[in-house]
C-alpha cells in the first residue's frame, strides 16, 4: 500500500494519541489529517510553519512503526504552475532516537516517499502532477 493523504478517523485519533500531540503545537480546534501508509505503519503529519524569514521551514511529526519522530524540514525551491508543482526539500533536523540509528537510511527514504505523497498541502491539495526532490 502506498501513502494516502486523509482526514484521521476518529478511531485513530486515539489510536495514535492525536489529540496530546496537537495540544503540543497548539492545534486542538482543527480536524486533524495525515499522510499515512496504514500497511506499514507510517504517518507524516504537518505540525507548524515558521514565520517571517523560517516561512519556508515546517515541523512535521514522523509516526515510523511506533515512534514518533520530530522533523524540521526547510523548503529550498519550488514551482507551481496552476495543478502542477515541483518542489525541493531540505532536512534541517530529525530527532532520531538511538535505538533506531541503524535505521535510519529505511527511515529516512520513507520520509522522502511520505513528503512526495504530501504533495505541497496533504489532504488540502489540489495538484495533479507534482514532483519532490530532497537535499538529504
Amino acid at each position: 500500500m502506498a501513502f494516502v493523504n486523509e482526514y484521521v478517523p476518529e478511531t485513530d485519533i486515539k489510536k495514535y494519541g492525536i489529540e496530546e500531540v496537537d495540544q503540543c503545537y497548539g492545534k486542538s480546534n482543527m480536524r486533524p489529517d495525515w499522510t499515512i501508509d496504514r500497511e506499514r505503519d507510517i504517518y507524516l503529519r504537518w505540525m507548524v510553519s515558521g514565520e517571517d524569514e523560517f516561512r519556508n521551514q515546517s515541523d512535521f511529526t514522523f509516526y515510523w512503526k511506533g515512534e514518533l519522530i520530530f522533523a524540521r524540514l526547510r523548503v529550498t525551491n519550488s514551482k507551481t504552475l496552476g495543478t502542477r508543482a515541483w518542489v525541493n526539500w531540505r532536512l534541517v533536523i530529525m530527532n532520531l532516537p538511538d535505538e533506531l540509528q541503524e535505521k535510519k537510511p529505511e527511515i529516512v527514504a520513507d520520509l522522502k516517499d511520505a513528503l512526495t505523497a504530501y504533495k505541497d498541502c496533504g489532504v488540502y491539495s489540489n495538484l495533479i502532477e507534482h514532483t519532490a526532490t530532497f537535499e538529504f
